[in-house]
């Protein structure tokens, strides 16, 4: 306390004489000396302690920028920096459909279900989980194929060299200097990520043809049956027994509102008998509460606008005929009917193609997780677990940046 006081006094004590305070008069001073005599230990130390925290700062930055390492495929390491590409391309792709979500199903699209195409992800698993585990392993597949590709003496074509830096310019443009800093990409960057890619990808469409050789497709498709499968290719108008207001409320209509539409869509079923396009019977549909689609139904999956016994008169229908008017309250539709095809394979075609893939796939999978094997890959958890889907470029390039950008291309005004 004393001392406090003293140094109080001192403070507030007029200074009678410079040399009174350890340091010579201005004018005694010497060039170099720093203040002279026992001053200079205070400056010496000052500098000293001013080198130490500069040199513990730059020790706390170089830790601070030094890239974690996340993933390692043989020798090839992947950092953070490396990863923020692929989570910008999920999290930019789903960001947009999130308000919706929350609007529709009052939940954000990151915790809904895994929504991606990775097949090892298992069911029930959060579409933000689900994304990050498919990041991972896209990133590990990629890798492995390039290297193989190299491998194989694979070599860039000067079109996909040209084909990478135009996938580079379509990834950047919108973006502003300070989002790419954030996001840690660049057109040189992208460009070697596409080509790595692109070489990836041939490599992997050269292996899938020799490996479906290997596909018996009668096999695949032997359970598809034609029968249930036949399809019928309708074009149809429809009225709806309910109506919609303004809040997307809906409620049935009156009996008095319901034999009103009855007599207007029969009326429209009799102008059709001679009309020269079926599809244009209706002047403004807008405005109208009946409206014009086309549709198709196989024989199993039946169609839901009409009763079962219906849904029998209008399977019966020849090509290019019209049905009469169904008034089925219980199906919720006033309905008629053309039939455009009753014997479409087009249901049938697409069941076995879909068949065929998914056989293909299998034998693709198989030849790589045989692959994959071979190689040396770690995950470094420590990291990977603190990334969270959802949550690491959304705040960078927001949903309201994604939509701006959108618009831009679309209206081509974008740089």
């Amino acid at each position: 306390m004393n001392s406090a006081k003293k140094l109080i006094n001192q403070k507030d004590k007029p200074e009678k004489n410079p040399g009174s305070t350890g340091l010579p008069a201005a004018n005694n001073r010497v060039l170099g000396d720093g203040g002279g005599g026992s001053g200079r230990k205070p400056v010496i130390l000052g500098a000293i302690c001013a080198v130490v925290v500069l040199v513990l700062c730059a020790g706390v930055g170089i830790q601070q920028l030094k890239p974690q390492r996340v993933l390692i495929v043989k020798d090839t390491k992947m950092t953070m920096d490396d990863m923020m590409y692929p989570i910008y391309e999920r999290e930019s792709q789903y960001l947009p459909l999130d308000e919706t979500y929350q609007y529709m199903m009052g939940q954000s699209v990151w915790d809904v279900a895994y929504q991606g195409s990775d097949s090892s992800v298992e069911s029930g698993t959060s579409n933000s989980d689900g994304l990050k585990l498919e990041i991972i392993n896209a990133e590990t597949e990629y890798e492995i194929l390039y290297q193989e590709a190299k491998n194989a003496q694979y070599e860039l074509t000067d079109d996909e060299r040209s084909e990478a830096e135009k996938q580079a310019d379509d990834a950047l443009k919108g973006l502003t200097t300070v989002q790419k800093l954030k996001l840690d990409i660049s057109k040189n960057k992208l460009s070697k990520r596409f080509e790595k890619r692109i070489l990836a990808d041939r490599y992997k469409a050269d292996q899938q043809e020799i490996l479906n050789k290997d596909v018996d497709e009668a096999a695949a498709i032997a359970d598809i049956s034609k029968e249930d499968n036949r399809q019928y290719d309708i074009e149809y108008y429809y009225a709806p027994l309910t109506s919609t207001d303004s809040d997307g409320n809906a409620s049935e209509l009156s009996k008095s509102d319901k034999k009103a539409l009855a007599e207007k869509i029969k009326a429209l079923a009799k102008k059709a008998a001679t009309a020269e396009d079926f599809s244009k019977l209706i002047e403004d549909e807008e405005k109208s509460d009946i409206k014009h689609d086309t549709g198709n139904f196989t024989e199993t999956a039946g169609w839901t606008y009409v009763s079962d016994k219906n849904l029998k008169k209008i399977k019966a229908l020849e090509n290019g005929k019209i049905s009469s008017v169904f008034i089925d309250d219980a199906a919720g539709y006033y309905v008629f009917v053309k039939m455009i095809n009753n014997n479409s394979t087009e249901a049938y075609d697409n069941e076995c193609e879909a068949a065929v893939s998914a056989a293909q796939k299998a034998k693709y999978e198989e030849w790589y997780n045989s692959l994959k094997e071979s190689y040396n890959t770690e995950v470094n958890n420590e990291i990977w677990d603190t990334v969270t889907i959802g949550g690491v470029t959304t705040g960078i390039v927001t949903a309201e940046d994604l939509q701006k950008m959108n618009e831009e291309a679309s209206s081509g005004t974008s740089e």
